[in-house]
């Protein structure tokens, strides 16, 4: 058994990205952005699901444009090119499934 606390890092920074957990096959990222930040189009070679913590984003996902809540979970299937906004301060779990968890921006 693993267990991670979420801590808020907005007071320090306008965007905070933390490694939660990591397992086989898989790792638990935490993404905090501020109002208004955003983070440019990229992807993920694994599998990745999305669930906000709290606060609301927008994620731009080819063509379309979805705005995820509390109450919505998304997944983007790997290298599924994608990019998001916060429309306010937002807290979100970022779980990847895969055998490489890395970020398609941080190969680049």
């Amino acid at each position: 058994m693993k267990v991670a606390r979420l801590r808020n890092v907005l007071s320090q920074r306008d965007i905070g990205k933390m490694n939660v957990l990591e397992f086989a096959k898989g790792a638990i990222i935490n993404l905090q952005l501020k109002a208004g930040q955003s983070i440019g189009r990229h992807h993920t070679p694994s599998d990745a699901i999305v669930h906000v913590v709290s606060g609301r984003v927008r994620f731009g996902i080819g063509e379309e444009t979805v705005e995820l809540t509390r109450d919505v979970v998304l997944h983007m299937n790997p290298k599924e090119e994608h990019e998001l906004e916060a429309v306010e301060d937002t807290s979100l779990l970022v779980i990847k499934v895969g055998d490489d968890t890395t970020c398609g921006m941080e190969k680049e």
